[in-house]
C-alpha cells in the first residue's frame, strides 16, 4: 500500500447530494478543499443513485434554492438543450413543489468539472476510516485501492450520509431500530400502455402476491398507489428494501442484493403476465441500493417534527427546508403529511449543522440534527443542496477568519451564500 500525506484547508466527506455544493462553495471562495468520495461521481443520491429528480427549487410562488444547485441545473440542461420551464407555468398537483429531472451522466460531469474549475480536489473510490485531533487540526485517514491517504485539514464537513466522520471522531450519534426501507433504483422501457388496464393490472399484481410469486416491498407504494402507478413510472423509485442500513460494507452490499432480487422478480412478472409488457426491456438499473434514512448526528439543536410542520423562524435559519414530510415505511407503502399552507417555507438553523460539543466539524444532508420523523422532510435533494452550500460558505469564513466554522454568524454565512446566487432569508 502506497502511503500519501495531503495537506488542505477543508476536507469534504461524501461528494454526494450535499457534498458536492459544499466543495464548491468553498474552494470558489479560495479554500484548499479536497473532497474524499467513496463512489465514483458526484451527486450521490441524484446520479450514482438514480434518484434524478430534485425537488425542490421552487414553491408554489417563489424560488426556495437557487445558488449553485440551480446554476448547475441550469447548466445541465443548457448541454442538454431542453430549456426549463418557468415556475408559473408548472402545476404543482401532487406536491407544493416541483420536481425537476437531470441527466445523469451530465450532471455528474459538469458538476466534477466545476469543482475542478475552483481548483478542489477530487479522491474517488475513497472511504474514511480514521478521524483525530491534532492541535487545532484535523488528521484524516482514509483508504483506497492502493493508497492510504493522510489529510491534514483545519475544518471537516461531514456529507458521507451516514455520520462516517463523526462516528469516526466519536461524535454522539442516534440511529432509528425501524427505518425508512431503502430503493433500488431501474427503469423497465417499452411496455405499450395502450393496451394496459388499471383493474386488470392491479388484479395480476394481487394475484402475484398471494402465490407468492412477488413478494411485500417489490411494490413499494402497495397501499398508497395503484399497480398502474409503478407501469407509468418504469419501476422507477418503486421498490422497498425493508431494513436497509448502508453506513458499512455488509449492510450495503445486503441491500445491493435484495434490491436486484426484487428488481428481477418484478421485471419477469411485468413481462411475462401483463399484457402489452411481452416487449418490455429492463434497460437501467443503478449503481448501489439507497438508504433514506441511517445515522443522525446530535447537534447543538435538534429539529423537531413540530419545528418543521409549523415553519418555526430561528434566530441563526440559514436555508430554506421546503418540502412535505415523506415517511416510507412497511406498514402502508408511505406516509405524506403536508403543511397547512403551501405558503408555509421551513428553515434550517445553523446550529443543526453543529454536532454537540464539538468545534471546526459541520454535519450536512440526512445526517443533519433532528428527529427522524422531520428528516423525512429535510432529506430533499433541494434541501440538501442549501445546506452543502451553507456549510461550504461557513467553513470558508471560519478558515479565513481563523476561527471555528460554528463561530461565524449565521447573517454572514447567508450574506455569502447570497453573493453566490442563494436565495435571501
Amino acid at each position: 500500500m502506497r502511503e500519501v500525506k495531503e495537506n488542505v484547508d477543508l476536507v469534504v466527506i461524501g461528494g454526494g447530494t450535499a457534498g458536492h455544493i459544499a466543495a464548491i462553495q468553498a474552494a470558489r471562495e479560495g479554500i484548499t478543499t479536497s473532497v474524499i468520495e467513496a463512489g465514483m461521481m458526484l451527486g450521490g443520491t441524484m446520479t450514482e443513485g438514480g434518484v434524478f429528480m430534485p425537488n425542490h427549487f421552487h414553491s408554489t410562488d417563489q424560488p426556495v434554492v437557487q445558488g449553485i444547485p440551480w446554476e448547475l441545473y441550469q447548466k445541465s440542461h443548457e448541454i442538454e438543450g431542453i430549456p426549463i420551464k418557468p415556475s408559473h407555468k408548472r402545476r404543482p398537483v401532487d406536491t407544493p413543489g416541483y420536481y425537476s429531472h437531470i441527466n445523469v451522466p451530465i450532471y455528474a460531469t459538469i458538476a466534477e468539472q466545476a469543482l475542478l474549475k475552483a481548483k478542489a480536489i477530487i479522491h474517488y473510490g475513497e472511504f474514511v476510516g480514521e478521524v483525530k485531533s491534532v492541535g487545532d487540526q484535523w488528521e484524516v485517514k482514509s483508504f483506497s485501492r492502493g493508497i492510504i491517504r493522510t489529510t491534514i485539514a483545519r475544518e471537516i464537513i461531514d456529507a458521507s450520509g451516514d455520520a462516517d466522520g463523526a462516528r469516526a471522531i466519536g461524535l454522539e450519534v442516534e440511529k432509528a431500530p425501524k427505518r425508512q426501507p431503502g430503493t433500488l433504483e431501474y427503469r423497465i422501457e417499452d411496455i405499450d400502455m395502450q393496451q394496459v388496464w388499471q383493474g386488470e393490472v392491479q388484479a395480476l399484481y394481487e394475484d402475484a402476491m398471494k402465490k407468492g410469486r412477488l413478494q411485500k416491498g417489490d411494490w413499494a407504494y402497495f397501499d398508497t398507489y395503484p399497480f398502474l402507478w409503478l407501469l407509468q413510472m418504469g419501476g422507477h423509485n418503486s421498490t422497498h428494501i425493508y431494513g436497509c442500513d448502508t453506513s458499512d460494507a455488509d449492510g450495503q452490499t445486503d441491500a445491493n442484493i435484495r434490491g436486484r432480487e426484487a428488481m428481477l422478480r418484478m421485471y419477469q412478472f411485468i413481462k411475462e403476465e401483463i399484457p402489452g409488457a411481452e416487449r418490455a426491456v429492463l434497460k437501467t438499473m443503478y449503481a448501489k441500493a439507497l438508504s433514506r434514512e441511517g445515522y443522525r448526528v446530535i447537534g447543538e439543536h435538534r429539529i423537531t417534527t413540530e419545528e418543521f410542520m409549523n415553519a418555526t423562524a430561528y434566530p441563526d435559519q440559514v436555508c430554506h427546508a421546503f418540502n412535505y414530510i415523506d415517511l416510507h415505511n412497511e406498514d402502508t407503502g408511505c406516509d405524506e403529511i403536508f403543511h397547512q399552507s403551501e405558503k408555509m417555507i421551513p428553515k434550517i438553523p445553523f446550529r443543526s449543522l453543529i454536532p454537540k460539543d464539538s468545534s471546526r466539524i459541520l454535519v450536512i444532508g440526512r445526517i443533519i440534527s433532528s428527529d427522524r420523523k422531520s428528516l423525512a422532510g429535510l432529506r430533499a435533494q433541494c434541501t440538501c443542496m442549501a445546506m452543502g452550500q451553507v456549510a461550504g460558505a461557513a467553513a470558508a469564513l471560519g478558515i479565513k477568519r481563523k476561527i471555528s466554522s460554528r463561530e461565524v454568524p449565521a447573517k454572514d454565512i447567508v450574506q455569502l451564500t447570497v453573493d453566490h446566487g442563494a436565495v435571501p432569508l
